[in-house]
């Protein structure tokens, strides 16, 4: 029998596999370029929704890793046999705490109103193809490629 608790759970792997070096896009570490991305804007953070698809998202880093971890969590619920409607709503978000360090936050309201959430603080430069290597197709897994 499933509880909402498992969200916890679902939480904490997810956040996992998001601040993961196989989280790339394009070959290159997804949170590098989320960097990079914020330093564009002059933003210290940047929210990724994965409840409904976002109208306009930022770029399309954003709205690859918007459908790919919204797929994720539905994918977890459903292998712990949760039904749909007790997701409320979903984010992922990433905020710059200092020149490199970035604190990630996953967090999962229950149908009922529960928060449940899991945090990290990873060290990250800001994406820079000219002293990165790409990643290529065949070496290791990518989050982002599988369903």
């Amino acid at each position: 029998m499933s509880r909402r608790s498992q969200f916890k759970g679902i939480c904490h792997d997810i956040l996992g596999t998001f601040v993961s070096r196989y989280n790339d896009h394009d070959g290159y570490w997804s949170l590098g370029q989320y960097v990079a991305l914020l330093e564009l804007l002059g933003e210290d953070e940047l929210q990724l929704n994965l409840r409904d698809a976002t109208e306009t998202p930022d770029s399309r880093i954003i709205a690859a890793s918007e459908e790919y971890y919204r797929g994720a969590v539905l994918r977890m619920m459903e292998a712990n046999s949760m039904p749909q409607v007790w997701l409320a709503n979903a984010t992922i978000k990433v905020s710059i705490v200092a020149p490199s360090k970035v604190a990630c936050e996953i967090e999962i309201v229950s149908d009922l109103g529960r928060t449940y959430q899991s945090k990290r603080t990873i060290i990250v430069r800001p994406h820079d193809p000219v002293i990165e290597r790409r990643r290529t197709g065949r070496f290791g897994p990518s989050n982002q490629k599988g369903r």
